[in-house]
Formats: structure tokens, sequence, C-alpha cells
């Protein structure tokens, strides 16, 4: 079975166990989706990265993208790929109803974009795009503008992308210097420099539109003088030489993965842009999209560390090597340390996907049923499955790699690719510390962990519920306690001194990932009761996640509570 086609049993039991499917489908708001649709989609998801994503994967890491005469190609092959994947209608599924979209749950778009990203995940950053920045548009902008790209969106026809960082401004956006004036006819002049941009540039479509974030004339400073603006590559949508708008690619970076994802420096000349929401308040339209742009970060994690995880199991179970000399060597699947790196990975793996479906869970039913308490754990977990599955997914296909031994780390299997694409999720959409500073700080403290109380409140709930034999029910209950007397610690050292827990607050976010994390585990375990190949699997992978449960919470309270270092230099 392809590992595409085998990750759907996997998504399937997380979706009915942990993304609470049949509450978020039995909301008004969700009704119209069925369980056929779901099956459908990944099905078709799987077909299409088995039989196009994964091949154009490989060819496009070592063809990479050009620039030449100021335009970008991207590697052979993916222009036509890019328009089979509108045409089956992939961007469609986060577009809301009246806007000729499927408005398909978060929980369904994760499982889909986790398919088709554990194949091809420089691909995956075009449709990261096309998740999010329409969001920015039908919430802030007028209709006018809507009506002019979304269409050309849903037909293939325009892509978007996120403008946001400087040379001296990466994170910290309060001293972006891009400028935005106003111009005649309700239009504004734009100037200025802007990197990392994931596909600023392609041959995939003719029109672009860059959603920036750039400094408007006002007497505020910082982050509320910027505004959020749509600068499209074309003015007017004639996609001609005549009517290019003042926007330029200047360089190429050249990283060390995701070679097919073309990362471009774009310079802003007199570009015409048009104001989305209003003028000093462009983080507020931004932030529309952030949430879902750290989710699907989160969904790149769950989709390499799966992918890898079966890649390696599929290896290991092919390889012959070792046993007695007369007789046949055996699979390296046979060998015990083997089978210890392949569980531990498949623990792991399956703990990122059930870390990111239940934020997902939470953001669709705060939106189903307008519930803000659904909205904050949401919100609460955010930072948590962005960063734990960006930094594990790392390590994942890291082990993979030490399966497959010498060629593990040759090009001739995915994993080395894998592992280099997948490095820099820790550090876009918001590095791990900044990660972690938001959760300690805004999310934790700034409501004096009211909501993180909540969530624990119903893990206990959970606790009660959880049968007796189940083998991770005795170190999540320890994980909890130690985790509350942390907590507790924490708030009491914050309350006499708000900059105390910045030094701990990177081992925090680990430390509140590990118990949610096992928690779900738990869950999941409870939920495994098919005979299957996978499912006993995923038993045994979580039994040996919950030998070491209660020492990894220990060692992370104690590096929650340190003071801040003594860096000597």
């Amino acid at each position: 079975m392809p590992i595409y086609s085998e990750q759907i049993e996997g998504l399937q039991l997380q979706l009915r166990t942990i993304a609470d499917l049949d509450t978020v489908t039995s909301t008004e708001k969700f009704s119209h989706v069925d369980q056929e649709m779901i099956d459908m989609m990944l099905d078709q998801s799987a077909r299409f990265a088995e039989e196009r994503l994964a091949p154009l994967a490989q060819s496009g890491d070592v063809e990479g993208c050009r620039l030449e005469n100021g335009r970008v190609t991207l590697p052979e092959g993916t222009p036509e790929v890019f328009q089979e994947w509108c045409e089956l209608g992939f961007p469609l599924l986060s577009l809301p109803l009246d806007h000729d979209g499927m408005d398909f749950p978060q929980i369904v778009q994760c499982a889909v974009q986790e398919i088709m990203d554990g194949a091809n995940l420089a691909f995956g950053m075009i449709g990261i795009n096309l998740r999010c920045g329409p969001r920015a548009l039908i919430s802030h902008a007028s209709e006018d503008l809507v009506q002019r790209w979304i269409p050309g969106m849903i037909a293939g026809s325009t892509t978007f992308t996120i403008v946001i960082s400087e040379p001296q401004a990466g994170s910290d956006v309060a001293r972006i210097r891009t400028s935005a004036v106003p111009a005649e006819n309700g239009l504004w002049t734009l100037n200025g420099s802007k990197i990392w941009i994931s596909f600023g540039d392609h041959d995939a479509t003719e029109q672009i539109v860059h959603l920036v974030l750039a400094r408007v004339p006002s007497e505020e400073t910082g982050t509320r003088a910027l505004g959020l603006f749509a600068v499209p590559k074309f003015r007017d949508d004639i996609c001609s030489d005549e009517n290019r708008n003042g926007v330029s690619v200047s360089r190429l970076e050249h990283k060390m993965g995701l070679h097919a994802s073309p990362t471009c420096v774009l310079e802003l000349e007199n570009a015409e842009g048009y104001l989305i929401g209003e003028a000093g308040k462009g983080l507020q339209a931004l932030f529309v999209m952030m949430n879902g742009m750290r989710l699907a970060v989160g969904v790149q994690g769950s989709a390499v560390a799966n992918a890898a995880s079966l890649h390696a199991l599929e290896y290991a179970r092919e390889r012959p090597q070792g046993g007695k000399a007369n007789a046949p060597a055996v699979m390296i699947s046979e060998h015990d340390d083997v089978k210890r790196m392949l569980l531990e990975m498949t623990g792991s793996s399956e703990l990122i996907r059930a870390l990111v479906l239940k934020t997902a869970a939470y953001l669709d039913l705060a939106a189903a049923q307008e519930d803000e308490t659904s909205q904050k754990i949401a919100e609460l977990m955010l930072p948590l499955a962005k960063t734990l599955g960006a930094e594990q997914a790392f390590d994942i296909a890291n082990q993979g790699i030490q399966v497959l031994g010498g060629y593990g780390y040759t090009n001739d299997y995915p994993l080395a690719r894998m592992a280099r694409d997948m490095r820099v999720a820790a550090i876009y959409e918001g590095t791990s510390g900044i990660q972690a500073l938001d959760f300690f700080k805004r999310k934790v403290m700034g409501d004096d962990g009211a909501t993180l109380s909540l969530l624990i409140d119903t893990i206990k709930t959970d606790l009660s519920a959880c049968p007796d034999d189940n083998p991770l029910k005795a170190g999540v209950s320890s994980a909890v306690a130690t985790f509350e007397a942390t907590l507790a610690e924490l708030s009491a050292l914050h309350a006499r001194n708000p900059d105390s827990g910045k030094a701990g607050a990177y081992h925090f976010l680990h430390l509140s990932g590990l118990v949610i994390s096992h928690w779900l585990g738990m869950k999941l375990y409870t939920g495994a009761t098919e005979q299957t190949a996978y499912q006993a699997r995923l038993r045994a992978a979580l039994e040996l996640c919950a030998l070491s449960l209660e020492e990894q919470a220990l060692r992370l309270s104690k590096l929650s509570l340190q003071t801040s270092p003594d860096l000597r230099l």
C-alpha cells in the first residue's frame, strides 16, 4: 500500500477519536459536509500525492528555481501540476460557501494538507498562501477587491503571497520601513524592500497578489502605524509587460531545503496598492491569516513526521541485513534497535498529528458555535502545535535517516530532503523562542492561567473516565500533577515580577505540549480498538511513549523554573 494511502487510516482514526468530527459536522455551519465527501477528498489527495506530487518533489529538489530577467521559473512540470491541483478543487476547501467554496472544517483541510505535504512540502507552500491570503481579503477588503481576485484563485490564474519581513525587521515588525502613502483614485503608493517571500514570483499563474505590511503616514510609531495592502503584480489584471506594477524580484535565496519553493527578495518601487482594512490597523487584518498560517506549519510537521515514519517502516521491511551467516539475512525491521526507532517515530508522529487536529477542532467549534472558550483554547494550543510540530518532525525525519543508514544520507530516498525541507519550520511564522514567549506571556499569564486551567480540567475529566488498563493513564496523571505545581510556582513568580519566567518559557511550552499531546495519546489508545496492523503498531508505539513520560515532565518542570542564565563572553 502506498504510504499516502496508508496515512488515511491514521487520519480517519484521529478525526473520529481526537478531532471531534461528528460534533463538528453536526453543527449548522458544517452540516453540508458528510463522511462520503471526506473520504472522497482524502482518497483524491492520496492519489494526487502519489501520482503527481511525489515524483515532482524529487526532480524539483534537484532542479530548483531560476531567476532570469527578473522572472522566476519553477522546476519543470510544476505549473502543470499546479493547474491540475486547482482543477481538482483543492483551493476551494477553505473558501466560504458564499464565495463558491466548499467551506470544509479545518480538521479536514488539515488532513488533506498532511497527505499532500508529506509527498511534497515545497509544493505545499503555495497552498498555504492560498488558504490564508484570501481570509484577509474576505474579512477586511472591499467586495470589489474580493470579487476581482477570488474567482481568479479558484480558476488557477491568481495566487497570493504574504509580504512582511525586511532586512532590518524580520520578526520585529515594529521596525518595518516600507512606506505606503495615499495616491489618486483611492490607491496607495508603496516603496521598500521585502525578504523571505515564498512564491514571491513564479510561472504557475500570471497574476500574483502580494499582501504587504507597510508603514502609513501617522503620528503613531511601531505597529500602530502599519497598514495591510494588496499589491498586484499586474495593474488592472492585464497581464502584459506594459502593465507590470512596481514590484520586482532582485534575488532568489539559496536555501538548505525547499529548493522547489522560490524564496524571493521583492523590491517595491512606486508600486500601486489597495488598502485592506484601516490604515494603522494592518496587524489586525494580518492576524486573520496568522492563526491559519501557524496551524498550517503544525500540519507541515505532522505531514513530514508521519510520512517519514512510513518511509522508514517501508524500507526496514524490505532491507535484508544481519542474522546468522549460514542463513538468509533477516529484514532490519526484525532487529530490536530498529524496532525501537520505528516505534519512537510512530508514537511521536501520531502525537504531533493529534495535537494539530485537536487545535483545528477547537478552531472549528469556535467558528461553528461562536464559542469564545473554544477560540481561546485553540489560540492557546496554536504555539504548541506550531513549535512541537516543526521541531519534532525534523527530529523524526533525522531518525528516519538513521533507520536507512547510509542510504538515508543519499538523495536516492526522500528522508534527507524531508529533513532539509522541514528545518526552516521552526523559524518562519514565528521562531520557537517567539512562540514560547507568546504562549507564556499572552496565552497563559495574559488571563492568569484561566484558559489553561480549563483545558487541564478537561484532561482531568478524561483521566477519571479512562480505563485503568490504559498504559498512558498513570503517566498522564503524574505529568498533570507536575504541570500544575509548575504552573502555580510560575504564576507566583510572575505576580512578583512580570519579567520572570522568560528564561524557562521555551521549556514550559514543551512541558505543556508534553502533557496535552500525551492526554490525546491516551484518548487515541482507547479509541484504537480494531485489529489492524496499523492500530497494533500504534498501540505499541504509544506504550513506548508512556515509559518516559513522568521523567520528561519532571525534567521540563525544573527547566521551566530556571532563572535567566549567566552568559559570559
